[in-house]
């Protein structure tokens, strides 16, 4: 059975730099589960947390007809960072694609898948895959339908779809988002093919803190990416792609629009992590650690090695 480790947790829980301290240890690769950071040109305020002497590599992996990329750090690869362009749309369906197919290589290879991240959604795609995960989203019948009731909207799911349209909730049959991503998946004539993962034994560490020290990393995350260059990073991409893609809303780049931006940056950054922290509590079979007790990186390791069998994924 294949081992897949997962890191997963809010946003400034440092995720990306306990995944490349095991990495190190042992022949493992890491898979970026973010949503923000797929995309080119963003790195600054999305945190992309690349290793200052990474060197960028084109692999031999093909992905709706492109070369995907790696970061190579030492003997560590780190996958799905840059995937798409900014004007480009990207959603659960694509990631889950591109990920099991670096996933196989690294398989293929003989060692240790580590997804990292804090999109959710992009997780459980893996460790839970649900109906139409496959099926990429179609925009065009979303604008169609952007102004359609949940009553008229799972009507039409009722036509297009009735077993699906039977077994909603009430909570699903008020969502406008669900009804509209049912009728997507019930008019989609074929999912495209996704290779399959082998059977898997996955372990997910999730990390984790109080919300208040949470939120003072978040401040200190801002002030660091500011000196960066954040502002003159978003200046560029706005005047390059404009104030409405879908990607800029994700990333918080449109705050950066107001008089008070970084005030605005900082309350964007600690919603989002609130919707993480939402998400999370309710997710099952995650072994959490507290980033603020002294011992948790030592607890998190053994936990880790207990689990992890240097028979099972051959050293290179």
């Amino acid at each position: 059975m294949a081992k897949i480790l997962i890191i997963c947790g809010p946003t400034a829980t440092g995720k990306t730099g306990f995944a490349l301290d095991l990495c190190r240890r042992m022949p493992a690769e890491i898979i970026s589960a973010d949503s923000r950071q797929v995309y080119r040109e963003m790195s600054i305020v999305t945190g992309k947390d690349i290793p200052a002497k990474a060197v960028c590599v084109n692999s031999a992996i093909s992905w709706h007809g492109q070369k995907l990329i790696y970061y190579r750090t030492g003997k560590t690869k780190i996958w799905l960072y840059d995937v798409v362009s900014p004007d480009q749309p990207f959603s659960v369906s694509h990631w889950h694609q591109a990920a099991n197919l670096v996933i196989k290589d690294i398989l293929r290879r003989h060692r240790l898948p580590v997804i990292v991240g804090g999109t959710g959604l992009y997780i459980k795609s893996l460790t839970s895959p649900f109906s139409g995960i496959t099926i990429p989203p179609n925009y065009s019948l979303r604008q169609q339908l952007s102004k359609e009731t949940p009553v008229k909207l799972f009507h039409l799911l009722s036509r297009v779809d009735p077993s699906r349209a039977a077994s909603l909730n009430s909570s699903d049959r008020a969502n406008s988002r669900r009804l509209v991503r049912a009728i997507e998946i019930g008019l989609s004539a074929a999912a495209p093919a996704t290779p399959s993962l082998p059977e898997s034994d996955f372990l997910i560490i999730g990390l984790r803190a109080d919300r208040k020290y949470l939120d003072s990393l978040i401040g200190d995350r801002v002030a660091s990416r500011l000196k960066l260059g954040a502002r003159q990073e978003a200046e560029t991409l706005l005047s390059r792609y404009g104030s409405d893609l879908p990607s800029m809303t994700a990333s918080g780049y449109r705050t950066f629009l107001f008089p008070d931006w970084e005030t605005k940056w900082i309350t964007a950054e600690r919603q989002y992590l609130k919707r993480q922290l939402t998400w999370f509590n309710k997710q099952p079979g995650i072994k959490w650690f507290d980033i603020t007790d002294s011992n948790w990186r030592i607890a998190a390791q053994k936990y880790f090695l207990d689990w992890y069998n240097d028979s099972d994924v051959k050293k290179s």
